[in-house]
Parts: structure tokens; sequence; C-alpha cells
């Protein structure tokens, strides 16, 4: 059986053999030329075949695969079965003991979940499995880094994927690691790949990652020609290299998928699509098995065990030392709201804005209007009644009060007549609900202490079309924005900035989004940036200071330590 993975230059067919399933694979590219793409391809090969594939998915981008075959969608948005961070080693022994295809998607997890997951999971996948599986590994440098000094989890993450990568295959473990940064993929991972998959790269380092994986696995000599060319290769075209399997080495235009493509790049004003039809599976019976593993897996652990009589023990004890209460009377205080006095500086205030042309004047009339409705009906501004216990029981803790959602109202008023930073401004709280005023600029595309959003936001509260901190848009600020097209977010956002900005900015800012939200220091943002001299630039040095100083100020970037870029680059 062969795995048929697009054609040749010479239109022959591409193929692989099935014993793929158990070989490991680096699949190396620059953003957006179809690395994923690829491995995608080889995924739905490999499920046609009936082989069991898992994909660990960082950024929510495989889900696709579940539009044609049963494979189950474990966490992120379009999950089967939801995921905890804490279930690493559970979701590891179902797919071993059950058998079944798996998508882990972990784009809902923070840094430290993730890590805390991938380390049981990956470990335990290595110690439990015997048959044919091949493990997927998008964004492979966040889970095997090159970064040096890191500890503790991570570094037991480190070493379950070299176990995995270096002596998987004799537990029917093959395995294909995908990275859109070379350089920053721990090297004795990646030279341990016996298939190298090449699409185009362009940045210095990057490309000397390939260099060491063909000074271990093949000869320099040959690799030039594939080297030189990698810069310009086109999109979805690939080198296939694999000198000790089978001899390959094919420069191969990848075919087109036959899922649905859920890791393609949102365009801008483009509607989100999903797929006509799903695969069937029995997800209430995964669930069942997956809970059933987490249950015996409690009931085996002395330490959980232990945890629950420690936890039966506080609560006698509580329940043995807590006096009866007697039941609490409750006694309803009506509260007025508006005193004479009050009412009478109200209808002052009133008086000088009627006296006033223009939004003042209505704002008087409205103030004039609601004194005459209350001397009419006093109770209609009486505060709900507050109900005091007598003995009070101990309070709860207070509740998270949710953000505000944007009114529904879609009119169509005078936004059309408002300036292009007024109007930008009332879209984003449209589009996003409650902001902070830093996040409300740079989704509008405005610097939040600039003289343009400052003025523009003045205006707005004035006509009583955004109000409170953090901001929200108001009924009245919905009519007259009327109809109105979203704002970009994602790599859209990321591009509209990118080209606002000046050199040092625009490769800092590269930097961090190439890292997908994983957290860089300085130097090791510094050290990846290309300066207009060719040459990186130097973290302590003033140029490259001054230009983090102003991502800061524009909310693009996060962190003072170490930086990560804003989540709104990353939105789907």
């Amino acid at each position: 059986m062969k795995l048929t993975i697009g054609t040749t230059e010479s239109g022959n067919a591409f193929t692989l053999p099935i014993e793929a399933v158990t070989q490991t694979f680096g699949i190396l590219a620059k953003r957006g030329v179809g690395k994923t793409y690829t491995a995608s391809v080889m995924a739905e090969e490999m499920l046609a075949a009936h082989q069991q594939i898992v994909a660990i998915d960082p950024t929510g981008a495989w889900w696709g695969l579940r539009s044609k075959y049963p494979v189950v969608v474990l966490g992120g948005e379009h999950a089967d079965i939801p995921l905890e961070p804490s279930a690493g080693e559970v979701i590891a022994q179902a797919i071993v003991e059950n058998r079944f295809p798996a998508v882990i998607d972990l784009s809902l997890f923070r840094k430290g979940e993730m890590i805390r997951f991938m380390v049981s999971f990956a470990e335990t996948l290595y110690r439990l499995n015997r048959e044919a599986v091949h493990l997927f590994v998008d964004e492979a440098d966040a889970v095997a880094p090159q970064a040096k000094n890191y500890g503790g989890d991570e570094n037991r993450m480190l070493g379950a994927m070299e176990d995995i990568v270096r002596r998987g295959r004799k537990r029917g473990i093959g395995c294909t690691l995908i990275t859109q940064r070379p350089a920053v993929l721990n090297k004795n991972v990646l030279t341990q790949c016996e298939v190298l998959v090449a699409l185009r790269m362009v940045h210095p380092k990057d490309i000397d990652a390939i260099k060491e994986w063909v000074n271990v696995h093949a000869d320099p000599i040959k690799a030039k020609s594939m080297i030189d060319s990698l810069p310009s290769l086109p999109v979805g075209t690939a080198y296939f290299w694999a000198p000790g399997f089978g001899d390959i080495f094919e420069r191969v235009n990848i075919r087109k998928r036959q899922t649905f493509d859920s890791s393609a790049t949102p365009k801008p004003g483009e509607t989100a699509t999903a797929p006509k039809t799903w695969a069937e599976i029995d997800p209430a019976k995964l669930g069942e098995k997956i809970m059933a593993t987490v249950e015996k897996q409690k009931a085996d652990d002395p330490k959980e065990l232990r945890r629950r009589i420690t936890a039966l023990e506080t609560q006698l004890k509580a329940a043995a030392a807590k006096p009866e209460q007697p039941e609490a009377i409750r006694i309803e205080v009506p509260t007025p709201i508006l005193k004479d006095s009050q009412i009478s500086r109200l209808e002052k205030v009133a008086e000088k804005f009627l006296a006033v042309n223009g939004t003042a004047h209505a704002i008087g009339t409205e103030i004039a209007n609601a004194i005459k409705a209350f001397t009419a009906n006093p109770s209609s501004l009486v505060a709900r009644p507050s109900i005091r216990p007598a003995i009070a029981p101990p309070r709860p803790a207070t509740p998270r009060i949710p953000l505000r959602t944007p009114p529904t109202v879609n009119g169509s008023g005078e936004g059309e007549k408002m300036g292009k930073c007024e109007r930008s401004i009332l879209t984003a709280l449209a589009q996003h609900g409650e902001c902070e005023k830093e996040r409300a600029a740079k989704l509008a595309g405005y610097a939040v202490g600039g003289g343009g959003f400052l003025n523009a936001l003045g205006a707005l509260r004035s006509a009583g079309y955004v109000d409170g901190d953090p901001l929200y848009i108001t009924n009245a600020g919905m009519e007259a924005l009327g109809k109105w097209t979203p704002l970009p977010t994602g790599r859209p956002l990321f591009d509209y900035w990118h080209a606002k900005l000046g050199r040092a900015e625009q490769e800092i800012l590269r930097v961090l989004y190439e890292a997908a939200g994983k957290p860089m220091s300085k130097d090791a943002i510094a050290a990846d940036t290309v300066s207009a001299t060719g040459r990186p630039y130097e973290a302590s040095g003033g140029g490259f200071l001054n230009a983090v100083g102003a991502l800061r100020t524009l909310a693009l970037i996060e962190g003072r330590g170490e930086l990560r870029a804003a989540d709104e680059l990353f939105v789907k």
C-alpha cells in the first residue's frame, strides 16, 4: 500500500510506502507556504490506509480532518470532548487502549498548561504504546525548544520528545515534527528525523538548521541545489529527502487536501466557513472510556486517596465545630435614590444646558423630562429593596461580573458622516464588546496616546455613543454607527500594524508573531532580528529598546522580562 502525497516535477505520482507510519519526518518551512497543509495530506493518506494518527495542535488548525475521517477532536473550539491540562496521562492511555485517531487541540491552553499536558502525554504514550501510530506535532519548537537553561517540566517534555523521535519506532511510534522556525527547534531532536521535508525558507538561521540535518544524514554537495532554491520555492512545493528510507530525493507538488482546510488563513472580509458534513464518531462512548480511565487512575493513586481522606476529615471537624445558626430574619429597607436638594441642583443644571444649542440642549431636555417623570411618580426611582439578615451567614465570594456585550441595534444612523477614527472606535467596540482603552485603540488602528484617538474618543463620549471604563458602545452609538464591516484581527491585524511600523519595530513584532504567542527574552528576540545592515539588533541598544517601548505603548506586545505578541494578533 502506498501513500500518495503529490506529483514530482516529471508529473509522476509521488508516494511513500506504508512503513512511513513509523518513520520520523521533519517538515520545515516559513509561515504560510504549506507546512501544516503538507502534514495534513500525509495524515489523510494514513487515515485512508486505516492507520492510527494523533495530531498535537497548538493553533487550532487540524480539526478539518474530522470532515471526512472519524478523528476525535479533543479540546479547542471544535471539541468532541473537552480537554483539561491535567489529563495528559489519561488521554494517552485511552488512545493506546482504544486505538482511535485523534486531534489534540491545545489552542485554548496557556503555555504552562500546554507544558503540563504534554509532559504526561508524551511520557505515557512512549511508555505504553506498542502498535503503529503516527504522531504529528505542529509548532514543534514549542514542545522541543532549542533554548538553554530550561528546567522542570520543560526539561521533562523535551526528554519525552527525544525518546519518541529517537527510539519511538521500536514501540510503534512514528513522528512528524512541523515548525516554521527550525532555528529554535532542538537540534538533538531535529537531526534524529530520518526524512526531511523542506518548503520555502528565507531566514539564514533556519537554512543553517537544514544544513545541520544534511551534515548528519546526507551529502552536502547534493544538498547545495536544494538549499539554493529554498527561498524561491512556490507555495505548496516541497523537497522530500530520505537517504536512509528508500533513498528518496524529490521535489514534489503537494496534492489538494480531501478534507476541510481548517489551517487556511482567513482573508479580510471573508466569511468563515465550516464543513457541510462530519464523519460519524461516538463521542459519548469515547468520553465514557476516557472518564473510566480517569476514575481508575484516581482509584489506584495513593496520593488521590490520601487527599480524599484529608478532605473528609477536614469537613467532619468543621461540621462538629460550627454552632447552629438561628434562622435569619429578612428585613426590606427601601432606599430612595434622589433627595430634594439633589433634584433642585439637577433642575439648575438642566436650565444651563437648555440655554445652549445643539447636543447640550438635547441633554438639558432629557434631564428636564427625567425630573418631571420623577416628581410625578417618586417611587419610579427607588432602589430595589436591600435584604438584610438579622444574623448574616458567611459572605460568599464575589462572583466575577461578565463583560458587557454590545447592543444588538444595527441602525442606519450617522456612521458614514463620522470621521474615520470615530467610526473605527465604534466598530471595534461593536465587534469585540467591552474593551480597555489600549485594546480599543489597537483594534481601531490608532496609538492610544495620539491626539487623533483621544480627540475622537472625547467626541464619542460627549455624544453619548461611548461610555464606561473599560469602554463600551451604547445603544445610541450602535444606532449612529449603522451598518458596519468588521475590523481585521489575527494575521490581517498583524499585517496592518506591521506596514505602519519602523524597521526595528517591524522586526521585533515579526519575531514575536512567528513565535506564535510564546514568550521570548529580549536577547532571543534581538538574535532573530535583521537590521537594515543585515545584522541583528543589539538587545541593549537604544534602537532596539526604543522600539520595544513603542510596541508596548501600542499594546502590540506584552510582558517585561520576557515579551510576547498580543493575543489579538492570533485571533482566527
